[in-house]
């Protein structure tokens, strides 16, 4: 991070500001690869909606960092930092310098990026927004009335969005257009993987589970049943014979049977469920679960793992982690390369 490089080019420099090589700091070991897949797009969706959110307005914009012909801004950096939720009152300031500087890093090679996106004079049409809109709404499970409110809570417009998406479509596009060209994968070297990697592959993992349930069924009696729930918890927890418990007091599916459901396969399950078992190894209790029908405890039984999926089945998704790995690979090299000839000039 402290290394320093002269300006290329004319000094554009005013009175102390540093011109870093981002190299290092950019393609270290902490470096994310936030351009190289689609789903950027998703992953993001949260951070998007809140750049609006982080910026006060008593706040001076000022230019942090110069990138060629282009600038980051102090809201930009503060925004990208109010994402990751790691800048607070109780940081130490070595953490905020640190992070700052990392997340700096992050923003000059998306601005590199962009800029790059530009000159190859990369497009995005209205229908490729509205895609990715729909995207959004359907990796977050939210519908569009859902998605304008949201927007709303952290201010910003439907209009506004579509043009943070745009920008990200384009940059991504520029990326499969200058990284995926000209890659061709033989099925020898899929089969390959394949046989290597089959671990990976496995079919759905089945759970057996044994569940305690308190149904939702008098609004009224919410907070009795909650406790109910609560104080079997922790009975299970203390380490009580779960399937005695189940008969004792669930109100659930197969309660005389110990709430033994069967071997359930991965998703098959209600999702709340499904994330609260797992972490869970066998004979570990989930917390409270709540879910739209009641209260739940639910214990893993046993976890077999599933048999590895057909090479046929397989196929395509091993084709894009194998073109993922040459396009990482080609990204840093023209990352790298790109640097070498950027006028970067910090001034934070």
């Amino acid at each position: 991070m402290d290394e320093r490089i002269k300006a290329k080019g004319k000094d554009r420099g005013q009175g102390g500001a540093i011109v870093r090589n981002q190299v290092s700091g950019i393609m270290g070991k902490g470096h994310k690869k936030i351009f190289l897949v689609y789903i950027f797009l998703f992953l993001l969706f949260p951070s998007a909606l809140s750049l609006a959110s982080v910026v006060n307005a008593e706040i001076i914009d000022k230019v942090i960092a110069v990138v060629n012909d282009s600038v980051i801004t102090l809201s930009e950096l503060n925004s990208a930092i109010a994402d990751i939720g790691i800048i607070k009152g109780d940081s130490k300031e070595k953490q905020i310098v640190e992070t700052k500087s990392r997340i700096l890093d992050q923003l000059i090679e998306k601005k590199l990026v962009e800029l790059a996106a530009t000159k190859a004079g990369i497009s995005v049409s209205e229908k490729e927004i509205d895609n990715a809109v729909e995207d959004v709404k359907k990796q977050n499970n939210i519908s569009h009335e859902e998605l304008l409110r949201a927007l709303a809570k952290n201010g910003l417009t439907l209009k506004a969005y579509r043009e943070q998406l745009k920008e990200q479509v384009r940059q991504v596009k520029f990326i499969n257009r200058q990284f995926r060209s000209n890659i061709k994968l033989a099925d020898e070297d899929v089969e390959a993987y394949y046989k290597l990697n089959q671990d990976k592959f496995a079919g759905p993992t089945m759970h057996r589970l044994r569940i305690i349930s308190f149904p939702l069924t008098e609004p009224g009696k919410v907070k009795e049943a909650e406790k109910k729930v609560k104080d079997v918890l922790a009975m299970a927890k203390r380490g009580e014979d779960f399937a005695k418990l189940a008969r004792e007091y669930s109100q659930g599916p197969n309660a005389l049977g110990g709430g033994d459901l069967g071997y359930v396969k991965t998703g098959e399950m209600d999702p709340t469920i499904e994330r609260a078992i797992a972490g869970l190894k066998s004979g570990e209790v989930s917390d409270v679960v709540k879910t739209s029908t009641g209260f739940h405890i639910i214990q893993v039984v046993e976890r077999p793992k599933g048999e590895p999926r057909p090479l046929s089945e397989v196929d395509e998704e091993i084709r894009n982690i194998i073109f993922q790995k040459i396009i990482d690979e080609r990204y840093k090299f023209w990352l790298e390369e790109i640097m070498k000839k950027a006028y970067v000039e910090v001034r934070l």
